[in-house]
């Protein structure tokens, strides 16, 4: 199951369309490139688990889907109010892929993190990020932020398959950086 998940993801990656529009402002390409990537990651993950992650913007808002892992973004969306977008679960405790851009010093960045609940403080969750990926927005390759996530995609299947944390968890103290709560 793992080895046809990470083909099909390889295969769902390499067929994102090249975000091409003379409107678009490098923000706005980038978060589309991650749209479709998102897209196509929950359409993948929801074939191989019969589970449907969360997804914000929610699937209906960000494209269309027609089929065989084909999706049409919505073009009535305004990519400048997104300031990110996230794929998770609660299962014992709440997980999410985020996908956002951000200024450090002056330079808009892109980065992809897991935040993960670790614990409840007076009720409410402390979050603790992963970063599986980050660049300049110019610098911004949606192969290169796929190829680091593939080494945690058989946990993510495995606690979203279980409904166990752990796998996920593991994974990503084992192969992530920790960047901060």
């Amino acid at each position: 199951m793992v080895g046809n998940l990470l083909k099909s993801f390889e295969a769902d990656i390499s067929q994102i369309p090249k975000i091409e529009g003379n409107s678009d402002t490098p923000r706005d390409k980038v978060l589309k490139t991650l749209a479709h990537a998102y897209l196509r990651l929950w359409t993948r993950l929801a074939l191989e688990s019969g589970q449907r992650l969360t997804l914000s913007p929610s699937q209906f808002t960000l494209g269309t889907y027609e089929g065989q892992m084909h999706w049409v973004l919505n073009e009535s969306v305004d990519y400048k109010g997104i300031s990110q977008l996230s794929m998770g679960a609660v299962f014992r405790k709440k997980h999410s892929l985020v996908a956002e851009t951000y200024v450090l010093k002056g330079e808009e960045r892109a980065r992809l993190l897991f935040s993960l609940e670790e614990e409840k403080v007076k009720g409410r969750p402390v979050f603790v990020n992963y970063l599986v990926y980050d660049a300049p927005l110019g610098e911004f390759n949606i192969v290169a932020a796929m190829e680091v996530l593939k080494p945690i995609l058989p946990a993510w299947l495995e606690t979203i398959i279980s409904a166990d944390d752990k796998p996920l968890w593991s994974a990503c103290d084992g192969l992530l950086e920790c960047v901060g709560i």
